[in-house]
């Protein structure tokens, strides 16, 4: 409920920046009137005759967000209202909905598409509708808008917009394993950043090569990625950024076995998630707290801190996360013996790492089953998952991960 309040606040807050206080309060006023209104209608049903009744809870930000576009659609001049919309999008994914941007995005499109002087407008909406679908690993969708956005940045010689383009590249490759061809994406845009000194975008692909470094790695220099980009978010007191950089951080620690220092970072990604009402760290830095805690043995705390980040992804229909949250739940189950269990949540990590096409994931999850059936006493479903393990780090050089592979495959062809 928080959420859905706190979305419909930051809609109005927005709303006043582009209409003016008084207009918006007084839309404001006949909504939560009609509201009201409609719901002690609704209380008067009789309750035998409520079970095809919808809660209007469930609907507010739909009422919402519905009613005030066409409100701000009457009264606004096109640009303006144009930019409304380039707002309202960035608002919604902010908050997890996913739907609702890219929708606000398409109708900007359609709106502007075929109208010269606003190219760049243009260029921006398909750039963020791109960063949507890649939000929802709908990657193909994403790459299709990117070439277009980058179309019209190429047109107008936009070199930062066609900087961000370069990067949100590089985070698909990163997705799909190609670490090598996003770390180029990567460095490319960082060099048009650095020279027209944005502090901002320095700070996103410092903290994206960071993220590279880590999954292969290479910690000292992930680490100094993510020193400079949080300087550069510090500086700027970009409250989500510092929320992402930290819970980064944390997985950094976490995967160099600093336990306690990683629960330091996902604490204070979570302090600057929930102050920004931003819903993805939030889930994020739950579910790195639940990692610490079945990495500590502490499983009851893994389990409550991992629902409380699945119940978020599932909010915010992030799949990354999903996966994420059911692989190490199959870890804690699997830690106190519950094989089936384990089974059941890490074939659907890995249907969900699949489907989202996401290499680093899937990889994790096939390791984590062969431990599982090695412990089973299943050695040739052990060797399978593993073998698969082994192909899926390899192909985005994750030397330590390799490692741990091998040594897992040697004691199970070669059992005591």
């Amino acid at each position: 409920m928080n959420r859905i309040k706190n979305f419909i606040d930051a809609l109005f807050d927005l709303s006043i920046r582009f209409c003016g206080e008084e207009v918006i309060n007084d839309v404001k006023e006949i909504l939560g009137r009609a509201e009201k209104l409609e719901l002690d209608l609704a209380l008067k049903i009789k309750k035998e005759d409520r079970e095809e009744f919808t809660n209007i809870e469930n609907i507010r930000i739909q009422f919402y967000t519905d009613n005030l576009l066409s409100f701000c659609k009457n009264i606004l001049k096109e640009e303006l209202y144009l930019n409304y919309l380039l707002e309202l999008g960035e608002v919604c994914l902010s908050f997890g909905e996913i739907y609702y941007a890219e929708s606000v995005y398409s109708s900007l499109i359609n709106l502007a598409e075929n109208k010269n002087k606003y190219k760049l407008l243009i260029a921006q909406a398909y750039f963020n509708r791109a960063e949507v679908f890649v939000r929802s690993t709908k990657w193909r969708n994403a790459e299709n808008d990117l070439k277009k956005s980058k179309a019209l940045y190429d047109e107008k010689r936009d070199k930062k917009g066609l900087a961000k383009v370069n990067n949100l590249i590089g985070i698909i490759k990163s997705e799909k394993g190609a670490l090598q061809s996003a770390y180029k994406n990567y460095v490319d845009a960082l060099n048009i950043f650095s020279k027209t000194k944005d502090e901002l975008w320095v700070g996103i692909v410092e903290m994206n090569i960071g993220n590279l470094r880590t999954i292969q790695s290479k910690w000292d220099e992930a680490f100094s990625h993510y020193k400079r980009a949080l300087a550069s978010f510090e500086k700027l007191m970009d409250l989500k950024r510092l929320a992402l950089v930290r819970h980064n951080m944390g997985l950094l620690f976490k995967n160099r076995g600093e336990l306690e220092a990683a629960l330091t970072e996902f604490d204070r990604s979570l302090d600057y998630a929930v102050e920004a009402n931003y819903y993805l760290a939030k889930g994020l830095a739950y579910l790195g707290k639940g990692d610490v805690y079945a990495k500590l043995e502490e499983y009851a705390l893994a389990i409550e801190y991992c629902n409380k980040a699945m119940e978020v992804f599932y909010k915010i229909m992030d799949k990354v996360g999903l996966s994420d949250s059911y692989k190490i739940k199959g870890v804690v189950q699997r830690d106190i013996s519950n094989h089936e269990i384990a089974e059941t949540y890490l074939l659907t990590s890995l249907r969900l790492s699949e489907e989202i096409e996401s290499i680093l994931n899937f990889a994790e999850a096939s390791y984590e089953l062969g431990i599982l059936y090695r412990k089973w006493n299943k050695p040739d479903m052990a060797l399978k998952y593993l073998k698969l393990s082994q192909s899926y780090f390899a192909k985005i050089g994750a030397r330590e991960n390799l490692e741990r592979v091998k040594i897992i495959m040697d004691r199970t062809n070669n059992p005591k």
